[in-house]
């Protein structure tokens, strides 16, 4: 089993808040594999890792989140 080319961190969220990401795909064989994307915006929900994803749109499983940063000033609630 070969390591993987990025760091995977341990990010902590805050509950019901938005953060932009960059994100990796690890399937082999994907054509986003070892490649770096951002996200502009995604939602903590309840702040458990477990929950907040983000899935490739090519090969479908879950990528690596690799940063989060907190958005600042947060989007107004609707």
């Amino acid at each position: 089993m070969s390591t993987p080319p990025f760091e995977i961190p341990v990010i902590e969220y805050e509950p019901a808040t938005y953060y932009s990401v960059t994100v990796t795909c690890l399937t082999p064989g994907c054509i986003h594999e070892n490649n770096v994307y951002p996200i502009a915006m995604i939602y903590s929900n309840n702040g458990n890792p477990d929950y907040v994803r983000v899935q490739d749109s090519a090969c479908r499983q879950y990528m690596v989140i690799l940063t989060a940063e907190k958005l600042d000033p947060q989007p107004p609630e609707e």
